[in-house]
């Protein structure tokens, strides 16, 4: 009976860190007008809008009804969304990522530290700052003649926790979004 109470107490353990786990594992992009939110694990990211297959050298799946398929590498994205092409080098430093090229047709440069999102992608451009709570960005952003503020991002920190080149691909697909 001892052995039951204690494992009925485990199992009940362990399924309220994956439900806590599950809810930190989330990247959410909301607008005045919209909310993209997809959970990230460790075979890419899953949402209503983007599902996404993500391996060390690859991202690829759909995103917004548009095909995606990226390669990835240490200092390069390379490959095509819908039938857009996308050629970005990536580079990092100590705390930053910083991609320039073009996304999807567009000319695109984003930098990403733990204080600030700022940059385009694509048709959009973001001026985002880290929040107190250190979980979320906050700030503005533009899409074509479209000013919104009071956008907010929240990055998990296991998305493309191995590579800078992949957690660029994935906030690309989801900020290039208007």
């Amino acid at each position: 009976m001892k052995t039951a109470c204690i494992l009925t107490v485990a199992a009940l353990l362990a399924g309220g860190s994956a439900v806590a786990k599950k809810t930190d594992d989330i990247v959410e992009l909301k607008t005045p007008r919209t909310t993209v939110r997809a959970s990230v694990d460790a075979q890419g990211l899953q949402g209503p809008d983007l599902r996404l297959r993500m391996t060390n050298d690859a991202l690829r799946g759909q995103a917004f009804q548009r095909p995606v398929d990226l390669k990835l590498s240490d200092q390069r994205i390379q490959g095509t969304v819908g039938q857009e092409p996308v050629n970005l080098s990536v580079r990092e430093r100590p705390g930053v990522v910083e991609m320039a090229g073009n996304f999807a047709g567009q000319p695109s440069s984003l930098t990403l530290s733990p204080d600030e999102l700022t940059g385009s992608v694509g048709p959009c451009g973001y001026n985002l700052i880290i929040e107190r709570d250190r979980k979320h960005y906050s700030g503005t952003r533009a899409c074509g003649d479209q000013r919104e503020d009071n956008v907010h991002l929240a990055i998990p920190e296991s998305l493309g926790e191995d590579s800078a080149s992949g957690r660029m691909a994935a906030l690309s697909l989801l900020l290039s979004h208007p």
